[in-house]
């Protein structure tokens, strides 16, 4: 009893829950649990209780000696006769040399290098066998963020999960983690070190040196990358895949156990599981397989995203951030020639021609607005004006004044209606407030186009609606954006109701809502007659471009 008392007050207490357990007490605290000390320590017994200045030795001539010495130890040198007189008096020999504490410097704390080199690393999947490796070339100056997208392309992972790296050989190891993981709160306290902070040449400053990507939480993807070569004083370095070895595992296969298990059966055909496996990779999967001629083509994606993608908190750039670029390389091509970077610029022509239309119409409504008919459509008078004052209008084929038989006309009155700049009132068609606000206002009306584009109400027509956008930005001919936007929706993850993957022909509909708004006012041609010509106004391509910057 005596000895648990004993135990009990010579226990640390800390914040949290005593857990007692065999020889130990594991004290909670949070997230994690320390070990306090084993129950063996009740056996020592506690030291004497001495009274604070009990005992004073008397001071003499020696303590005085040996209390400078102490004082002057860590300040400047003394006087060789005073060392002498040290070592004749032979107080000195209880004194001992005590080593330095090794300093630890981690990675993230390097300074990096000056210049910037071309880095030639390689990346091996661990616990894989045969090795699925790559030889790759980057340069020394990017951070492990810009490192991340690099090693998912040469790799040829679909960037679908969580990651992190770790870094520097014990005890100076560190981990670095996704900003997201972080921000999220996935990452442990003590290692949130952001992957965005830290330099590829503080983490890999010599040949041999190692990093550890780990890739999938769930799988438990884990990857070796060493620094084979440096190169200084060259041309500025490009990424480059050189050389690498059989194919990349299918995403969520179960990591190496799980992934030996698939090849096992797909190499076995008496296996009741074969066929259901073969259907599950696809007709495409060859483990044995490699092309670095592919990977390179995904490399320099990677570059015209990195130099030309849109601006970062772009509802677009959201968008794209969901499509893995190996299975887009179009829509990613595409980048480059539609000029995203910036949502800065005054285009007065182009806010005057991309709002005509529905200025007319609010214009023509005017305060009192227009009496409908019983039907409640225009009336053909107004319909017929409608025909003769607006661009495009009098090319429709029906030669009758009813709304109904009017395309572009009941298509402007429901645009303007979906857009909140008119409303039927009493048997009128009336401007709303904002109508009201935005007839006479060009910039205004613009800025309004800017936030409510791409138009739809379904998810399905947004997201075609942006690819629009994207195909018009970057001025594709009426064929490529077909194909454009079949391959952004089945990147996406869309299907027809059959299941099978959107094709060319039903890309029309999936985005009709906007290219419908987009070619009624002009901004969009569809190219019937020369579809491998792109035939959009200058003006259209910068109202896209503005768009997709917002």
């Amino acid at each position: 009893m005596a000895a648990s008392r004993a135990s009990a007050s010579n226990r640390r207490r800390v914040s949290g829950t005593e857990v007692s357990s065999g020889r130990s007490t594991l004290i909670a605290t949070g997230r994690c649990r320390r070990r306090s000390h084993p129950s063996w320590t009740s056996a020592i017994p506690p030291r004497p209780s001495i009274p604070r200045n009990s005992y004073r030795p008397a001071r003499t001539a020696d303590t005085d000696m040996r209390s400078r010495y102490r004082q002057h130890l860590c300040r400047t040198p003394l006087p060789p006769t005073y060392h002498d007189a040290m070592t004749a008096s032979g107080k000195r020999r209880h004194l001992s040399v005590v080593p330095d504490t090794p300093v630890i410097v981690r990675p993230s704390e390097r300074p990096g290098r000056r210049d910037v080199a071309s880095f030639h690393l390689r990346i091996e999947l661990d616990d894989v066998s045969p090795t699925i490796w790559r030889q790759f070339v980057v340069p020394s100056n990017l951070r492990l963020n810009e490192l991340h997208p690099i090693v998912q392309t040469v790799m040829g992972w679909q960037d679908s999960h969580l990651h992190s790296w770790v870094g520097g050989e014990p005890p100076a190891s560190e981990r670095y983690e996704m900003r997201e993981s972080i921000d999220e709160g996935f990452a442990d306290e003590d290692d949130e070190l952001c992957e965005d902070a830290v330099r590829l040449d503080q983490v890999l400053a010599e040949p041999g040196e190692l990093l550890s990507y780990q890739y999938d939480f769930g799988d438990g993807w884990d990857h070796t990358i060493v620094l084979e070569r440096i190169e200084a004083g060259g041309p500025a370095p490009t990424v480059t895949c050189l050389a690498g070895a059989r194919a990349c595992p299918p995403e969520d296969c179960g990591g190496p156990g799980g992934y030996a298990d698939l090849l096992t059966v797909l190499a076995t055909p008496s296996h009741p599981g074969h066929h259901d496996a073969g259907a599950w990779v696809g007709p495409g999967f060859a483990p044995e397989s490699f092309g670095v001629d592919a990977v390179n083509r995904n490399l320099r994606i990677e570059v015209v995203i990195r130099d030309h993608g849109p601006v970062t908190d772009s509802k677009f750039a959201e968008l794209l951030r969901r499509i893995p670029h190996q299975a887009a390389p179009h829509v990613f091509s595409l980048l480059e020639h539609a000029q995203l970077t910036t949502r800065t610029g005054d285009f007065p022509a182009a806010q005057e021609a991309a709002t005509f239309h529905l200025r007319w119409l609010l214009q023509r409504i005017g305060s009192d607005g227009i009496t409908l008919t019983q039907a409640g459509y225009l009336p053909p008078a107004v319909v017929a004006e409608m025909r003769q004052a607006l661009p495009g209008f009098d090319d429709w084929p029906a030669t009758s004044n009813r709304e109904t038989d009017q395309r572009p006309v009941h298509l402007l009155r429901e645009y303007a209606k979906t857009l909140g700049l008119v409303r039927k009132y009493k048997g009128k068609l009336v401007r709303t407030n904002l109508g009201t606000a935005m007839a006479d206002n060009a910039n205004q009306m613009w800025r309004h186009l800017l936030e409510r584009l791409p138009l739809g109400t379904e998810q399905i027509e947004r997201e075609a609606g942006y690819l629009v956008l994207l195909t018009l930005a970057a001025g594709t001919s009426s064929d490529e954006r077909r194909d454009v936007i079949a391959e952004g929706l089945a990147a996406l993850g869309w299907q027809t109701s059959d299941g099978t993957i959107v094709g060319r022909e039903e890309v029309f509909w999936m985005g009709r809502p906007t290219i419908s708004f987009l070619e009624l006012i002009g901004a969009m041609v569809e190219g019937y007659v020369q579809r491998d010509q792109p035939m959009d106004p200058e003006w259209g391509r910068l109202l896209a471009q503005m768009v997709l910057s917002m």
